[in-house]
């Protein structure tokens, strides 16, 4: 359950999984032989003994297969660089250099969060000095909440939000780490590209003037949008189609889209429903959310996804008074970059 909800957010050049001539890891970071931190700042009943570290995980998903090698490197946070030294040779003789970085379970969470979104210096520092040794670099990114990446991604040719993954954290890593679980998640929160970015979320209401309200020396966009994820397969989607172009109250609307995996791995894709409404008697988002499903999608084959739209459900919204209106007028559907309208009357 906890590789479900991790996040490939980069794989340049397809880095992972790791390939059978992978030989030696070098493994490092603070996160990397940690049990508390990787609990999160939720952990409930969970028990630090308990936790199955990110080292000891890799060590068992590749026993036979690869030598580990491990160095700390540098902590959470501070100045010491005694480590690097060690790191940068372990780096060198690696075949992978995995960094399991992050926050600290305290850093976030209720009257808990750091100002910044960024990981302290010394991290960034670390992640950097190790992509300079030449050998590919996976980043695991354990946290609470978005993180500022701009100082570790560009250094990093993989880059996974494990966010605090609890006491089978580590075996899950692994496990994605070697291929045998395919990355499905998708962000259920935005990244923003820095914390002066904010506020910046999917659903934003309509503006008026939608080119203004912009920074002129930063990107409008953010880092990495709400429902974002990658896989180690390639899903492609088909013509969303609708059973009738209008509906009327009472009635319901179905649509479906066929999704094939076009790739050689089987995976699980989630298909994401958007719903707007551009002529609203009040500024309404840009686009909601209604529905998500997500299926297993052998390699070679479809499958069907479908969402029916209740009118009341799924585009009604609340007034002034908080009394929900069901207007008439145009709709939009959105799924994977398609865009559909439909009518109700």
């Amino acid at each position: 359950l906890a590789a479900e909800s991790m996040v490939l957010l980069k794989n340049s050049g397809a880095t992972l999984p790791v390939a059978g001539d992978v030989r030696r890891i070098a493994l490092m970071g603070p996160m990397a032989d940690n049990r508390a931190d990787l609990m999160g700042s939720w952990w409930g009943q969970g028990e630090a003994g308990d936790v199955v570290t990110i080292l000891e995980g890799v060590k068992a998903e590749f026993a036979g297969k690869a030598r580990i090698d491990y160095v700390k490197g540098c902590d959470f946070d501070g100045g010491d660089r005694s480590e690097f030294a060690r790191a940068a040779a372990a780096a060198r003789g690696a075949d992978l250099v995995v960094l399991c970085m992050g926050e600290k379970r305290n850093w976030s969470g209720e009257n808990a969060s750091r100002a910044s979104l960024a990981l302290p210096a010394i991290q960034e520092e670390f992640v950097r000095e190790m992509a300079r040794m030449g050998r590919p670099v996976v980043v695991l990114l354990s946290s609470g909440r978005p993180v500022d990446v701009r100082g570790v991604e560009p250094a990093a040719d993989a880059l996974v939000e494990i966010w605090q993954p609890g006491t089978e954290g580590g075996s899950a890593v692994a496990q994605l780490l070697s291929g045998k679980v395919n990355p499905s998640g998708r962000l259920a929160i935005t990244f923003p590209v820095c914390a002066e970015q904010q506020p910046v979320y999917y659903n934003q209401r309509q503006a008026a003037r939608p080119k203004s309200g912009r920074y002129q020396n930063l990107q409008h966009e953010p880092m990495y949008p709400f429902g974002y994820g990658l896989s180690y397969t390639t899903f492609e989607y088909g013509t969303v189609r609708l059973d009738r172009e209008t509906l009327r109250r009472g009635e319901r609307l179905t649509a479906e889209v066929e999704v094939s995996n076009c790739g050689a791995m089987d995976g699980k894709e989630t298909v994401m429903w958007f719903v707007s409404d551009p002529t609203a008697s009040i500024s309404r988002p840009v686009r909601e959310l209604k529905h998500f499903e997500k299926q297993f999608i052998p390699a070679g084959e479809s499958r069907v996804f479908r969402f029916e739209i209740d009118p009341v459900r799924d585009l009604s919204f609340p007034d002034h008074t908080g009394k929900r209106l069901l207007e008439n007028g145009a709709f939009y559907l959105h799924v994977n970059g398609q865009k559909v309208k439909f009518e109700l009357i």
